[in-house]
């Protein structure tokens, strides 16, 4: 019988931002970001998710994670994790699944970058044949979310 080396408890993350001096506060207050990572009680493979979700009537256009440090036991399989491997995405949230390897056992942070680009929700309104000029276009902001979780490996 195969016995099983993740536990079932996540290690909650710990997240702060930081802004793209280009967007604007309210854009940039409204995305949240989130990383956590499986306990594994033996060295090898550790799961980690990572989540970016938008809030103030919003979309994400694009998102991406890019990983920018790990405890000296651990390396990433990809540095980089863009929209097109995300495990879920809609219109406010985009979630991330980011797979590393502990060489040993021990504890450290892992951190890592969320990029996103917010715009404004699309107006739709009744289209009538004589409405007058088009709308304006969207106004988008890059954002980026700084995030870390601890990585426990063991012990």
């Amino acid at each position: 019988m195969l016995r099983s080396i993740y536990r079932s408890a996540y290690v909650v993350a710990l997240v702060y931002m930081a802004t793209d001096a280009r967007a604007e506060g309210p854009v940039a207050s409204d995305v949240k970001a989130s990383m956590q990572c499986d306990r594994a009680s033996e060295p090898g493979r550790v799961r980690c998710t990572v989540e970016a979700r938008i809030e103030g009537g919003r979309t994400l256009a694009w998102a991406d994670v890019e990983i920018l440090s790990l405890p000296d036991f651990a390396s990433a399989l990809k540095g980089r994790i863009g929209p097109q491997d995300a495990l879920s995405r809609d219109a406010t949230g985009t979630k991330w699944a980011l797979g590393l390897v502990a060489r040993r056992s021990g504890q450290g942070e892992a951190r890592a970058r969320v990029r996103v680009v917010a715009c404004e929700a699309a107006r739709i309104g009744p289209v009538e044949a004589d409405a007058g000029p088009p709308p304006p276009p969207l106004r988008c902001a890059p954002v980026t979310v700084l995030v870390k979780a601890q990585l426990v490996v063991g012990g």
